[in-house]
């Protein structure tokens, strides 16, 4: 039997149900950090300085804190850009004498080296939600040599040797009970954009070519790297074809595994002495570890005694424990497979398929019942659950339901890990230390409202905070204007939202109980049409002697309309930008920060082009208040003036619309457009001529498709002959790239391409057939040419037959791949899925006389698959609300068919009901529901231009329609 790797033992991700099979509990919050938290670790490096010093040994060190690391470099070290680097992994409380330890022997070697500078940052990186290619380095150290790198390794053995630390999945252990691990990688260099849009810094290969640096949670170092150990025995190679078989604890044979994460993998097994199907969790060493001491091993053992108290008590009512065991230092679980799905799974599920969360009253009934009981059962138990959500909640296919995932359940006033799931948290909970005392059941019954609220419409209440926090609307008056909206026309959540907003009070003493939940449920009113009022109670459950009345939103606290959404957004936009920012002009997120900062996904050229789109509109009605349409231009001026700066600076002229360069021509051209600037357009034109328009990815996003598609625009614009030709040639070279198969005709992109994209076969709009058919259809309506409409007409034949129809809408599988295998996978979103795809089928249909039935058909069934998605998808243009609404627009403009319309309108009407007000502005919250971003992919930028066209009309954004400049 082969032992257990440090990396989990089975292939794939996989899918499966049963105990465990949810996302698991949210991430655990971090203690609040005081200055001498943040100084410790800083603070212990110049001591080991300071004594080098005193002992004659040469100088001088930088140490140099970031916002996570902290950089400790001899002056005069030259570092070298790749090579073998060492990783010590620690726990937050063994952090301080690591790297203490460590830090005495790398002073004395002149070695150059970062670590965490915090115990927060020790914790973040120790964490079960840690990417699993990255966890548990908490400090990296960078070899002069060959030589030198052996020589630390052993010192570095030695000094931190028995001290606590998670396995770095992506290295290679020094020694078996070692916490130094290696692994070959970079060191420095100058980031270069890859052929995906962001920057990366890249190993360079013997023949000098660039080489992904990559972070797997396995070791995997470059085949030409060789091992800088030699004579140990050859690291195991990780294949899948390969691979023996597993048995853990002699008993349980792994046959799959259900998902994986740093804290451990969730595995299909066989429990080999009884030949039943269940289910192992795995909890890894010093995953998770925090100041307390605890770690994920101490939450799933926690989970296992509750597992087996609540199956006692009430069997059936949570899946039956097997055994919980150790091996190797991890803690597993051992429990029965439940037939069945999360809630949440059921949930998105059900409306892929019928439209609808809860598809009758008998359903909701049962559904709200059997939360109830759960919830009930654990209190009977003297337990608060602390994280109830539908991602802990199982269902079986009779529709019975169950509790998982109990790690963060304790008994009132227990110390414990109090972890929780964003949007089910009650306020109380969401305040609390990492670990604390654990709270009243009636923490408990926030999570309940919650979770009825998604079981009956896919909702997630959640919503990001307002700021400055001293003037933030309560929770409770944003969840009723998200149940009152909701309740309008799903009859369910109309049902139970009286027992919904009566759960989710903000105040602990003023939340309904479980027995008048029970009461309510009982006798339950069947819904009548409209609207129910707001904080509408029955008579006959009356509210608790001295309870004050729910809180009726004032004026500062209503939803705001589509006006005041696009007024505060553009006043944010001009408001945040920093055009004295070196690298980028608004803030973006970790991933954004990584990308092109002046293309369209998660750089400027989205904000410059709404704010050009903004300024040729805003003489036509009345301007926002603090919002002038001089402050409109100077903002459009600066936001442009930056982004052809910073284009200057930078190498590379990648080709795709929203990742690569052509989005960024088509922004200059068209803020030199609004603003009359002949040298802003020269510019521009000048960018465009250079972008390639013939590329080895042939999509939009990062593709020739993109390319040609900004070619057209600037032909429409300019006039100029030569963005014609050249849009031409575009089509060209995408017609001679198609890819014909018996499912119809495709753009995959080439297996050989160095991009993350690379062997993709897609329909949707962003990387596939719908993306590339539209700048077919266009470019054959610009040049006369047939093979291009001929082409486009065969992708739309490819999309009908790759199209599953539903009563909840048309659906398409995001590749070929999916469609082949009749994945259950779909989407309906403007990337991958219905909502892009219907993007073009909706023009095919306008250009081929509007006589097909078929194609009407598609776009009707995906305007209903869309529709249906509005109570449950995030904000976003790229995979959300926004790019659904976009589409309905051009249903309604396309079709004539004004239901499309007012689902655009309906969209809107969840934008600002989900909408946070940040110093008194009321603004679109980024893809993540938690925070503000510029960007326009994901962020502000893209709901700002759904709303100016909404409010103004016009063709829609990053399309070269309507009216030609130069005819």
């Amino acid at each position: 039997m082969p032992s257990l790797p440090e990396t989990p033992f089975a292939s794939g991700s996989g899918s499966g149900s049963g105990s465990g099979s949810g996302s698991g509990s949210g991430p655990r919050r971090a203690h609040a950090e005081r200055p001498a938290d943040r100084a410790l670790l800083p603070d212990l490096v110049h001591a080991v300085i300071a004594r080098s010093a005193a002992a004659g040994r040469p100088g001088p060190w930088s140490v140099r804190p970031e916002a996570f690391w902290c950089h400790v470099v001899p002056a005069g070290g030259v570092r070298r850009a790749q090579g073998w680097k060492l990783h010590v992994s620690a726990t937050p409380l063994a952090a301080p004498l690591t790297l203490a330890r460590a830090a005495e022997v790398l002073i004395a070697h002149r070695a150059a080296f970062k670590f965490a500078k915090s115990p927060a940052c020790v914790a973040a990186l120790a964490s079960g939600r840690s990417a699993r290619g990255g966890g548990g380095k908490f400090l990296t150290v960078y070899p002069a040599d060959d030589a030198q790198f052996r020589l630390l390794a052993e010192e570095l053995h030695t000094a931190t040797l028995g001290l606590p630390g998670p396995a770095v999945l992506s290295d290679r252990r020094y020694l078996p009970d070692s916490q130094v691990f290696y692994r070959y990688g970079v060191f420095a260099g100058v980031p270069e954009q890859t052929p995906d849009g962001h920057y990366a810094t890249r190993l360079t290969d013997p023949a000098g070519r660039p080489v992904e640096d990559e972070r797997n949670a396995w070791f995997s170092p470059p085949r030409w790297a060789g091992d800088p150990f030699p004579d140990r025995p050859a690291a195991p190679v990780r294949s899948t074809a390969t691979a023996r078989p597993v048995l853990l604890n002699d008993r349980y044979l792994v046959r799959g595994a259900i998902q994986h994460s740093n804290k451990g993998g969730v595995f299909r097994a066989e429990d080999t002495t009884t030949g039943a199907q269940v289910v192992v969790k795995q909890a890894r060493p010093h995953v998770g570890a925090g100041l307390e001491g605890l770690d994920v091993r101490d939450l799933l053992r926690r989970e296992a005694a509750l597992l087996d108290r609540f199956g006692r008590a009430r069997p059936g009512l949570v899946p039956r424990v097997v055994e919980a065991f150790e091996q190797q230092g991890s803690t597993f679980l051992a429990a029965e497979t439940v037939p069945g799905a999360t809630l949440r799974r059921t949930v998105a599920e059900r409306l892929a398929r019928d439209g609808a969360a809860c598809p009758d009253t008998a359903t909701a009934d049962a559904l709200v019942r059997g939360l109830l009981e759960l919830v009930a059962t654990a209190h009977g138990l003297d337990v608060t659950l602390h994280d109830f959500n539908p991602n802990n909640v199982m269902v079986t296919p009779a529709g019975r339901l169950l509790l998982i995932d109990l790690e963060m359940a304790a008994r009132e006033g227990e110390r414990w890990v109090l972890g929780a799931t964003p949007g089910y948290t009650a306020p109380e909970l969401r305040a609390a230390e990492q670990v604390a005392p654990a709270f009243a059941p009636s923490a408990d019954l926030y999570a309940l409202g919650a979770t009825v609220l998604h079981a009956l419409s896919g909702t997630d209440p959640l919503f990001a905070p307002d700021r400055p926090r001293a003037g933030a609307r309560p929770d409770e008056v944003r969840v009723t204007a998200l149940v009152d909206l909701l309740a309008r026309d799903q009859p369910a959540v109309r049902r139970y939202a009286p027992l919904i907003r009566g759960l989710m009070r903000d105040e602990p003493g003023e939340r309904w109980t479980l027995e008048r939940a029970g009461r309510f449920a009982a006798e339950a009113p069947t819904a009548a049409p409209g609207p129910a009022p707001s904080g509408e109670h029955r008579p006959a459950h009356p509210a608790p002697p001295g309870a004050r009345a729910p809180r009726s939103p004032h004026p500062d606290d209503v939803t705001p309309t589509p006006a005041r959404l696009l007024q505060d957004g553009l006043a944010h936009l001009l408001a945040t930008m920093r055009p004295g920012h070196a690298e980028r002009l608004w803030p973006s997120d970790s991933f954004g920060e990584t990308c092109d900062p002046v293309a369209v996904h998660h750089g400027s050229a989205g904000g410059v082009a709404v704010l050009a789109r903004a300024l040729h509109h805003w003489g036509d009605g009345p301007a926002a208040p603090d919002l002038t349409r001089d402050e409109l231009r100077e903002g459009l001026r600066t936001a442009a003036r930056w982004t052809a700066d910073r284009l200057d600076q930078l190498p590379g002229t990648l080709p795709g619309l929203h990742f690569g360069r052509s989005g960024t021509a088509w922004a200059l051209l068209d803020a030199a457009g609004a603003l009359d600037d002949g040298e802003l357009a020269e510019r521009a034109v000048r960018l465009a001529l250079t972008l390639p328009v013939e590329w080895p990815n042939p999509d939009v996003c990062h593709g020739a498709a993109g390319s040609g598609l900004t070619q057209l625009h600037f032909w429409r614009t300019t006039g100029d002959p030569r963005f014609l030709d050249r849009a031409a040639r575009a089509a060209e070279g995408v017609l001679a790239a198609a890819r014909r198969t018996p499912e119809g005709v495709f753009w995959p992109v080439p297996e050989d391409f160095d991009s993350t994209l690379a062997g993709a076969w897609h329909y949707g709009f962003a990387h596939g057939v719908a993306g590339v058919g539209a700048f077919l259809l266009l470019a054959a309506e610009a040049t006369g040419e047939g093979r291009m409409r001929d082409a486009a007409v065969e992708a739309g034949a490819t999309l009908a037959t790759a199209a599953r129809r539903r009563p909840a809408g048309t659906l398409w599988p995001v590749d070929r791949a999916r469609h082949l295998s009749d994945s259950p996978d779909l989407a309906r979103h403007w990337c991958n899925g219905s909502s892009g795809v219907a993007t073009f089928l909706v023009r095919l249909r306008a250009a081929t006389g509007g006589r097909d039935p078929e194609l009407l058909d598609l776009v009707d069934g995906a305007a209903r698959a869309v529709e249906a998605g509005r109570t449950t998808d995030g904000p976003a243009a790229c995979h959300g609300l926004v790019g659904n609404a976009e589409f309905l627009l051009d249903a309604a403009a396309l079709t004539g068919d004004r239901r499309h319309r007012a689902g655009a309108e309906r969209m809107v009407e969840q934008l600002a009901v989900r909408a946070v007000r940040y110093d008194g502005r009321f603004l679109v919250p980024d893809d993540s529901r938690r925070a503000v971003l510029a960007e326009y992919a994901t962020g502000l930028a893209g709901s700002l231009s759904l709303l100016l066209r909404l409010r103004f009309g016009g063709p829609r954004a990053w399309l070269p329609e309507g009216a030609r400049a130069h005819p």
